[in-house]
């Protein structure tokens, strides 16, 4: 240990040099990045009168050749083994004493990651390093400053860097250097290419309702709606984190759409069904009752002066299976776009708390 008194603590000062992101795993919670730790202390036996020495006033040598701490990634995804240990980085010594080295690489850590807010979610991340053996009555460390150091630093065109705090805290007896990084996902792509078609397929879907029965076509188009969007739903989930704890939002809420869908396609056959009752004992009392509820609030609207004359006196003797039909239309068209717009909304708001 480079102390003249070994009774002492040796204060090691650390800052840390952020380079890049390289990738970021939420199935196996793990980012990786580059970047490099500057190490610095004092060595009270490696000092020099620089005038004596056609002032040298500092040298560039071999750490191998003088004590250096070995700094572990505590919360490593990868094999234990010192910063920068397979590559050979240079340290500066300077007359007064002060040692500078500079070890990095690339850092794979464990990061648990919260996909419930994809694609607009914000991830936490902590690389934790610490000295292995040297306890904090031999070493402790010193941030020299509260924020990682973006001199070299790339940004990456995934994620947006919001926060990149260090602080050192004392875990098992061990002075512990920890750098914080916070990050949120850019999610201009996945709105265009996920979002923005779920919310086309849903504004179809209950159009349906629309539709004459008599046209033919609304049984083929709810199929054709529901099939197009299960087939985007198979193309899409390769891109949706496929994590379960915390389940991602986006995907609850295409399967929500999905299984709507599927009930459109049973309410258009249920009423092309009761379109075409020509008899009124083969129609139930709740829809004949839906049916003269829609009667009654079409023949309340203002209406052109040649169908002021007409009236109906008794409604449950001219109730047909279209009449059922029209107000069965209403209804699910109601219903699902209600639906669908609640779901939407709960989603938007959830994301955005």
């Amino acid at each position: 240990m480079p102390l003249a008194d070994h009774s002492q603590q040796l204060d090691v000062g650390v800052d840390f040099y952020l380079n890049s992101f390289i990738s970021i795993n939420e199935v196996d919670e793990t980012i990786a990045i580059m970047g490099s730790i500057l190490l610095n202390w004092t060595d009270p036996v490696l000092k020099w009168e620089f005038w004596s020495f056609d002032n040298l006033y500092y040298i560039i040598i071999d750490p191998s050749d003088i004590w250096t701490p070995l700094i572990f990634l505590a919360n490593s995804a990868e094999q234990i083994e010192p910063i920068g240990n397979r590559v050979v980085f240079f340290s500066t010594l300077v007359c007064t004493g002060q040692v500078y080295t500079s070890p990095g690489g690339i850092m794979k850590a464990k990061c648990p990651t919260n996909v419930a807010k994809f694609p607009f979610d914000t991830q936490e991340c902590i690389f934790l390093f610490f000295n292995c053996g040297l306890s904090t009555s031999e070493l402790i460390v010193s941030p020299v400053s509260d924020k990682a150091k973006l001199d070299w630093y790339t940004p990456n065109s995934d994620w947006t860097l919001l926060d990149h705090s260090t602080f050192v805290e004392t875990k098992n007896n061990f002075s512990t250097f920890n750098v914080k990084l916070r990050i949120k996902r850019q999610s201009l792509y996945y709105v265009v290419m996920m979002i923005l078609p779920t919310l086309l397929f849903t504004l179809l879907n209950s159009l349906v309702f629309v539709i004459p029965v008599e046209s033919g076509e609304r049984v083929s188009l709810a199929m054709t709606i529901l099939l197009s969007y299960a087939i985007f739903l198979t193309l899409v989930s390769a891109a949706i984190p496929t994590s379960s704890n915390p389940m991602c939002v986006l995907l609850a809420v295409m399967i929500t759409i999905i299984s709507l869908s599927g009930l459109i396609v049973v309410s258009v056959v249920v009423i092309s069904k009761y379109s075409f009752k020509k008899t009124t004992h083969e129609i139930i009392t709740p829809l004949k009752n839906l049916a003269k509820w829609g009667l009654k609030k079409k023949h309340n609207v203002v209406l052109p002066m040649e169908d002021h004359k007409k009236e109906i006196d008794d409604v449950d003797d001219n109730i047909t299976g279209k009449d059922v039909a029209n107000a069965l239309d209403f209804v699910c068209l109601c219903v699902f776009y209600v639906a669908i717009v609640v779901c939407l909304i709960a989603y938007f708001i959830y994301v955005s708390i």
